[in-house]
C-alpha cells in the first residue's frame, strides 16, 4: 500500500520511504521463518563468510552493530541451534561464529524468499542493473559521508 510522509521531497525523503517499504518486506519475510531481520542479517553474513565462519567483531563491523547488541543476537541464534561459538584456531582467547546446518538452511530459505519477492517486482533486467548501480553509488556516498556535528556530539 502506498504511503506518504510529510516533508519527503528530495533525495532523503525518497530514501526514508524506500527504507520503510523495504523494512516492512524484510520483517514479513524473516518473521515467516520465526526470526528477526537482525537474526537473518547475521546468518546471511556468516553464510557468505569463508567456511561459514566469522569473528563477532567482523559481524559488528559489517552490520554496524555494537558488541553488546551482537552478543544478544548471537545468544539467541545459538539457543535456536542456528550458530555455534568455537575457539578461534589462530587465537584461542577469541571465538568464531559458525553457522550450523540448520542455520545455513534457514539463511538460504529466507534469502531465496527475498529474491523471489524481488523478482515479483517485475523490474526488467536492464533497468534492474541500472538501479543496482545507482543504489550502489548512493550507498557508497552515504557511507563515506561524515555525520552532522549535532549527531556526532551525542
Amino acid at each position: 500500500m502506498p504511503f506518504e510522509l510529510p516533508g519527503t521531497d528530495g533525495l532523503l525523503g525518497h530514501i526514508v520511504r524506500l527504507d520503510i517499504a523495504v523494512q516492512r518486506v524484510l520483517d514479513e519475510i524473516a518473521s515467516r521463518s520465526d526470526i528477526s531481520v537482525a537474526d537473518y542479517l547475521v546468518l546471511g553474513v556468516v553464510r557468505r563468510s569463508p567456511g561459514h565462519r566469522s569473528a563477532p567483531s567482523a559481524l559488528c563491523e559489517v552490520l554496524g552493530r555494537t558488541s553488546g547488541g551482537m552478543s544478544l543476537t548471537l545468544d539467541r541464534l545459538e539457543r535456536a541451534g542456528l550458530v555455534r561459538r568455537l575457539p578461534d584456531p589462530s587465537d584461542r582467547r577469541r571465538v568464531v561464529i559458525e553457522a550450523t546446518a540448520d542455520g545455513l538452511d534457514l539463511a538460504r530459505r529466507v534469502n531465496a524468499d527475498l529474491h523471489d519477492w524481488e523478482d515479483s517486482l517485475g523490474v526488467p533486467d536492464p533497468e534492474r542493473e541500472e538501479l543496482v548501480a545507482v543504489l550502489g553509488r548512493l550507498t557508497a556516498v552515504i557511507g563515506a559521508a561524515d555525520l552532522p556535528e549535532a549527531v556526532r556530539v551525542r
